[in-house]
């Protein structure tokens, strides 16, 4: 029987088992370095998990005293009382893979076949890019998120929905209120809010009337400097991640099915911007829709498996977005995009264009837990085919980000200005 690998594989050279400690570090340092929401959880570790799949993370609330007088004839005074919380994280394994050959000139061109270059570049940034979604995720269960505007979901927010500079304020001093103890201390022992949003939200600040902001490099010349930071607003320490801008997460103008299966390096246009050819030669330029009618070159399109109605969902793990270059190019209900599909989708997913969603997270603290059984760690397989061509790379943890603290932040959906 004939084994069929992914169309559009990368290929390198083998990786010697005696390197897989170094190129374990060589991961979790891209990680270290490059996550942006992850470093604004709290990790909770054990081990032992692994045999039953949970971890029990329990936490004391605080003592109420009491601070009435007591007389001089008390002998005993009741004590206080003493509580806690728990919160039981369910993990689950999380992995991937690339897959490569001995024998390609593609070896050349990446990093002269250094296995460090693609654990890094490649491996790495795929572990960074899983992770700080999930952790993004975790966040955007709040139970009580803000809808900018009149809004009163995120499928109702529109387009003139945009971000308030005045809630920042309002939200700083809400965390301050409920005594959150703030995601780092500085120097005066006071505690720092932070709030990663997108690079639209914080133009949108910035250019807002009578905007007192200042850039990072006016304030922190020395001080720590969380990743990603670009400058604060009201007291509020900002961070800049694309990551949460929910593209196509709103309100949907558009919508249609593909009209039949897809693979991996199937979709892009010959030619991109007068200057690309992405893919491979002999790969199929286009994707089959149900009805192409409402969709325009430069819409940016999510193609997905999961919807809430018509709504797109951050859940899913086998999303792309990709923008439209071409629209009926050699046929009809076909669509063309800018790059390649680089996951394997089926007939009937939906080919979705709706209202960009940023999403802005205000932490006063850890809210969410980064329960981890197995940390993320670099797995090398052994070749198994009968040539003994092909080899694989990748990471493997157990773990999951899960809300624990809501009170802890405040999370605000809006859109972004043109």
């Amino acid at each position: 029987m004939a084994n069929t690998y992914e169309t559009g594989t990368i290929f390198s050279t083998a990786l010697p088992a005696w390197q897989r400690t170094y190129y374990e570090g060589v991961l979790l340092d891209v990680l270290r370095t490059k996550s942006i929401m992850v470093p604004f959880t709290v990790v909770k570790e054990d081990f032992n998990a692994v045999n039953t799949g949970q971890i029990v993370y329990s936490e004391v609330y605080d003592l109420e005293p009491n601070w009435n007088t007591t007389s001089e004839s008390t002998i005993w005074k009741k004590g206080m009382y003493l509580d806690s919380r728990t919160v039981s994280i369910n993990l689950a394994w999380y992995h991937d893979i690339l897959k490569y050959s001995d024998h390609l000139d593609i070896l050349t061109y990446l990093n002269q076949g250094d296995a460090r270059g693609i654990v890094r570049e490649k491996v790495g940034q795929s572990l960074v890019d899983t992770l700080d979604i999930l952790a993004r995720n975790a966040h955007l269960t709040h139970p009580n998120p803000t809808y900018a505007g009149s809004a009163v979901s995120r499928a109702t927010i529109t387009s003139t929905d945009l971000f308030d500079p005045d809630l920042a304020e309002d939200i700083r001093v809400s965390l301050e209120e409920d005594e959150i103890p703030g995601i780092a201390q500085v120097e005066d022992g006071g505690g720092v809010v932070v709030c990663a949003t997108t690079p639209r939200v914080i133009h949108d600040i910035r250019t807002a009337a009578g905007s007192d902001w200042i850039d990072v490099q006016n304030y922190n010349q020395t001080g720590r400097k969380f990743n990603a930071e670009v400058g604060m607003w009201a007291g509020t320490r900002f961070v800049r991640t694309n990551r949460l801008r929910l593209r196509n997460m709103g309100l949907a103008s558009n919508q249609s099915t593909l009209g039949a299966d897809t693979v991996g390096g199937q979709g892009a246009y010959s030619t991109v911007d007068t200057i690309y050819t992405p893919g491979q030669s002999g790969s199929t330029r286009y994707v089959t829709v149900a009805d192409s009618s409402g969709f325009s070159v430069g819409d940016y399109v999510t193609i997905h498996a999961q919807a809430l109605g018509t709504t797109v969902l951050e859940t899913d793990g086998l999303q792309e977005v990709r923008r439209v270059v071409a629209v009926d190019s050699g046929g009809a209900n076909r669509l063309s995009f800018d790059k390649p599909l680089l996951k394997d989708h089926t007939s009937g997913d939906y080919v979705t264009v709706a209202e960009d969603i940023h999403a802005s997270i205000f932490l006063g603290g850890p809210g969410v837990v980064y329960g981890i059984a197995e940390r993320p760690n670099i797995i090398v397989p052994p070749k198994f085919d009968d040539a003994m061509l092909v080899n694989r790379i990748g990471w493997r943890g157990m773990l999951k980000f899960q809300l624990f603290r809501p009170e802890w932040f405040r999370v605000v959906l809006s859109a972004g200005s043109d």
